[in-house]
């Protein structure tokens, strides 16, 4: 069984499930269709990046395999609503002397060097790309229905710690921790090097929006992503300060400032009054320091029988683009009795 149902949670039951794993069972406080500032994954832009730096193999190899996947559905899926999306990529932090910032060519495709007299001021260095972007609403929708084609299911719950979900599940010989920042809170998890990064972002309707931009910097991220309905997510933020579950108009004002200077043609050149706001949304990121935890330990139930438990959280900011890669490592990991750690 799987607890947690954002999109890590999610993405591992289908994989378990093509693997011919049986009874999955996904419980979640909070599942798609759910609005609240407690379940990330609704909020998330969904853009299929990379976020690993130049020397972290382990990410870079999960985000691949991820990429790969997303190609797949976007050309064989047409339900799972991805779409192909090409991208500007501006960083204002200098590259590393000695490293090749254009690495991400591993990763994306058709990666171009954006000349230094056609750089956004006040950036670096920058390239264009091709890459996916996921309607996030409509995409979680898919991985439910996938999972409950396959023969899963989904279940309202909570614990207070992952003894009590073995307790609980007495048939269950392997139970998977999906539960992002909630790992902070299980009483025999207490995983605290998590901490909330706190996003907010303005959904807008502007369909003739068709490429995604970025400009990021170590404190701030400024990005417009297109979806396939028409609607685009204006951002962000990225807080580890601010805990207040309601937007902030501050906050909003500054971002469509950004994203209009970033993009004029987002509301035509006529300037931020322009923009069509359809919502202005909040979310925690399940941060980890050191990134996911991709781990497996033996438990006991009361009435002495093993248990096998995976751990699979902390994707922060990249829960979307590190979900299929991260996913088969868990599998991976279920399958191995000799791996305990990946």
């Amino acid at each position: 069984m799987c607890v947690g149902a954002g999109v890590s949670g999610l993405t591992t039951a289908v994989s378990l499930l093509r693997e011919g794993y049986k009874n999955i069972t996904i419980v979640a406080k909070h599942v798609p269709g759910d609005l609240s500032s407690e379940y990330t994954s609704p909020w998330a832009g969904a853009s299929i990046l990379t976020v690993a730096k130049h020397d972290d193999l382990r990410l870079q190899e999960i985000d691949m395999y991820t990429m790969k996947e997303f190609k797949r559905l976007c050309e064989e899926v047409p339900e799972a609503h991805v779409m192909a999306c090409p991208g500007i990529q501006y960083c204002q932090e200098p590259g590393v002397p000695g490293q090749d910032v254009y690495w991400v060519r591993s990763i994306y495709k058709d990666v171009k060097k954006i000349s230094d007299n056609e750089l956004v001021p006040g950036t670096a260095y920058g390239y264009t790309f091709e890459t996916f972007t996921a309607n996030v609403p409509y995409y979680l929708a898919w991985l439910v229905k996938t999972i409950q084609e396959l023969g899963g299911r989904i279940e309202r719950g909570t614990f207070e710690s992952i003894a009590d979900a073995i307790e609980h599940y007495k048939e269950a010989d392997t139970i998977v921790n999906c539960t992002g920042l909630g790992s902070y809170y299980l009483k025999d998890v207490q995983d605290h090097t998590m901490y909330p990064a706190r996003g907010q972002t303005v959904v807008v309707r502007a369909p003739h929006i068709k490429t995604q931009h970025y400009i990021d910097g170590n404190n701030q991220w400024t990005y417009i992503i297109p979806r396939s309905d028409g609607t685009v997510i204006c951002g962000g933020t990225l807080d580890r300060e601010n805990r207040n579950t309601a937007p902030d108009d501050a906050i909003t004002a500054d971002i469509l400032d950004r994203c209009y200077k970033l993009c004029p043609e987002i509301t035509h050149g006529k300037g931020v009054s322009a923009f069509d706001i359809v919502s202005i949304n909040v979310g925690f990121r399940p941060g980890r320091t050191g990134g996911i935890r991709l781990e497996k330990e033996t438990r006991r139930r009361s009435n002495g029988d093993k248990v096998k438990v995976c751990h699979n959280y902390g994707h922060s900011s990249h829960g979307y683009q590190s979900s299929w890669g991260s996913s088969a490592k868990l599998v991976e990991l279920v399958k191995n009795e000799r791996l305990s750690k990946l």
